[in-house]
């Protein structure tokens, strides 16, 4: 009998579905890397992206662990800061630079999903660090070893108040957000199971000075406790097992995953083969996704162009397209923190809610705005809208907006096409419009988008037609435009 998990049949695999598994299992490409991903064919395609070897685990110069002696509270906030802000920088660039796209795909899920915020409990950069990297080397699971290093993990019991858990007073706040956030979901546990799975944790702590997990005997209760119906001498470790051997675990971490990289709201039916296959791999997540990323249901109708692009995933995106690298400084992640995705600042302890809420109606008009403010330089915060009535000829509306622009991403279209050797390819608009078409919507348009975007580039300022070429003089500009409509699109914020 046929499964909507059965692989896609190799020759429905071209250029737009390979798009799609870059977009869903990394942060898309240009429209080069789309068309070398699609010549592998299916299977080696998600092999290529799937069986990606361990990243190496140094840590950048900049991260360092806090003083011993700080000195002055403000100064040791002050460098943290700036600290968090260097490694949010490391992080984009990993994204962008990366040649393991999934790798930094689940780390940025994973960072999600086991929500942990720089902000007042820790505010030291060092374990944030430890914490993404563990993400990084535990992304593909198995989901034991993962749990096994979270309840270890120095910045997750601080951030959920494990690290001073004792047997004579357990902390339950870990325990229940280890299974309503991260494991089991509501409805799966009791109070009974919070408080004992509170007894397993306790002696689970840290060092504050290393910010290493330290595991005081001393102080971890010994006795029998009954969780989730089974009842012995329960640690951390045991705590995990029992976890994993729920159904309901399975369920929940299938829907999760399955949300994140195929759409929203799957039917109930659909989620029970899910849970099936992740538990028939005993949670290995390579073994999961590559059934994931190969079957019919990922590349279907209800699937294809679904997901909101999170702000990180728009942004990295955007970049990878124009083969552009992270602006300097604090600038995207500026730009982040606007449209509601602050990396290692999530919201809540169940991390952002993403979906619809990335593009409620004022988050799209921020969402507009950093495409300017990427493409053109012009910084909505500094942009002082002129009146029109005053501002004079459209030659000096023109030299005003010209004087608010920045270069912030340094993208040069004509010269980079001549570059590559793709411009003896591109040599009519029509040629063009097509070429940016697919590397930035990466789908098939409608015919009227498409000649709407056409007519833009051969409309001149003073709305009479003109030819245009890659001798157009002002072509990197015009492009820059022609981009902005793109990503200014609703098609452009969904892959």
């Amino acid at each position: 009998m046929a499964s909507p998990f059965d692989p896609l049949p190799e020759n429905r695999f071209g250029p737009y579905e390979a798009a799609h598994l870059l977009w869903r299992a990394g942060f898309g490409g240009t429209w080069e890397d789309i068309q070398a991903l699609a010549a592998r064919g299916l299977s080696q395609a998600v092999a290529s992206l799937v069986n990606f070897p361990p990243s190496a685990e140094f840590a950048p110069d900049f991260i360092t662990l806090p003083e011993a002696d700080p000195g002055p509270g403000k100064a040791r906030k002050h460098d943290e800061r700036e600290k968090i802000a260097n490694l949010r920088f490391w992080w984009l660039n990993r994204m962008v630079n990366t040649t393991n796209p999934l790798e930094e795909k689940l780390t940025l899920f994973w960072h999600g999903h086991f929500a942990t915020s720089f902000e007042d409990k820790i505010e030291a950069a060092y374990p944030m660090w430890h914490q993404n990297q563990m993400f990084r080397r535990l992304a593909l699971g198995p989901f034991p070893s993962l749990l096994s290093a979270l309840i270890r993990d120095p910045a997750m019991l601080v951030f959920l108040d494990n690290a001073g858990s004792v047997k004579e007073r357990p902390n339950e706040n870990f325990a229940r957000e280890l299974m309503e956030l991260h494991s089991l979901g509501v409805g799966h546990y009791t109070e009974s199971d919070v408080k004992a799975a509170a007894h397993c944790l306790t002696g689970f702590g840290v060092n504050r000075e290393k910010w290493t997990f330290h595991y005081d005997a001393d102080q971890h209760d010994p006795s029998d406790k009954t969780y989730l119906g089974q009842t012995g001498a329960w640690s951390g470790d045991d705590l995990v097992r029992i976890i994993c051997e729920q159904s309901a675990c399975a369920s929940f971490i299938g829907r999760e995953l399955f949300e994140y990289f195929v759409y929203e709201h799957p039917e109930a039916g659909i989620l029970d083969l899910a849970a099936t296959i992740l538990r028939s791999s005993n949670y290995d997540f390579r073994k999961f996704l590559t059934v994931l990323f190969s079957s019919q249901l990922f590349y279907s109708p209800r699937a294809r162009d679904s997901i909101v692009k999170s702000p990180v995933v728009l942004t990295i995106g955007a970049l990878k397209s124009m083969r552009v690298q992270v602006p300097a400084g604090d600038l995207l992640a500026a730009a982040l923190r606007d449209m509601g995705q602050d990396l290692f600042f999530p919201p809540e302890v169940n991390g952002w809610v993403g979906g619809a809420s990335w593009i409620n109606s004022n988050m799209l008009l921020v969402r507009y705005n950093f495409a300017n403010y990427l493409l053109n330089g012009v910084n909505p915060e500094d942009f002082h809208v002129f009146d029109k009535k005053t501002a004079g000829s459209a030659s000096k509306r023109r030299e005003f907006v010209e004087a608010q622009r920045q270069n912030i991403v340094n993208w040069t279209p004509r010269a980079q096409l001549r570059d590559l050797g793709i411009d003896r390819k591109l040599l009519t608009a029509s040629d063009i419009v097509d070429y940016y078409i697919d590397t930035f919507l990466a789908r098939p348009v409608p015919n009227e988008l498409r000649d709407q975007l056409l007519a833009f580039m051969e409309t001149d300022a003073a709305g009479g037609h003109r030819t245009f070429s890659l001798d157009d003089p002002n072509f990197d500009e015009r492009v820059h435009d022609l981009a902005h409509l793109m990503m200014s699109s609703p098609d452009y914020q969904l892959c």
